[in-house]
């Protein structure tokens, strides 16, 4: 169940960062008020959550292919 509840949680880590690259692109293709330093500073944001997002799904999935593997 634990497994579960991790992989779900990097998987909402992973669509969370999305959005904020997102936001970061809205911040930046906006002619009249471009805000780079804004963008710059949700892209680094951004990074860092897909990071552990996708740290979350590769630790549930290497668990749960141990799991599969003991008698």
């Amino acid at each position: 169940m634990f497994l579960l509840i991790r992989e779900v949680a990097g998987w909402l880590l992973v669509l969370a960062a999305l959005y904020l690259v997102s936001v970061g692109i809205d911040y930046v293709s906006n002619p009249e008020d471009a805000r780079i330093v804004e963008a710059g500073v949700v892209m680094l944001a951004a990074m860092g959550i897909l990071r552990a997002g996708i740290l979350l799904v590769r630790i549930s999935t290497a668990a749960r292919i141990c799991d599969r593997e003991q008698p």
